[in-house]
């Protein structure tokens, strides 16, 4: 009976440890599940700002194009002037 004892002390032992490194896991998979969640907002907000960006970069390059072609175009006639 006494190797009985010892055994069922020794499971038990060894459950208690299992137990606690299963808690310590599950404690460290939510600090994972939070730590992600909050670096998947901060990289959703820098990806809106990245496209926010794009669009004002978009909206700058049609200006200058639109400028960049009224200067071609008054060159042009100038310098078809000047042939005549």
């Amino acid at each position: 009976m006494h190797t009985m004892e010892h055994t069922n002390q020794t499971l038990e032992k060894q459950i208690e440890e299992i137990n606690k490194a299963l808690n310590e896991v599950t404690v460290n998979q939510e600090h994972e599940r939070i730590f992600l969640e909050n670096s998947h907002a901060t990289n959703m907000k820098k990806l809106d700002k990245l496209q926010e960006y794009n669009k004002i970069a978009d909206m700058t390059n049609q200006l200058f194009e639109k400028r960049l072609q009224g200067i071609e175009n008054a060159i042009k006639r100038i310098s078809e002037s000047i042939k005549i």
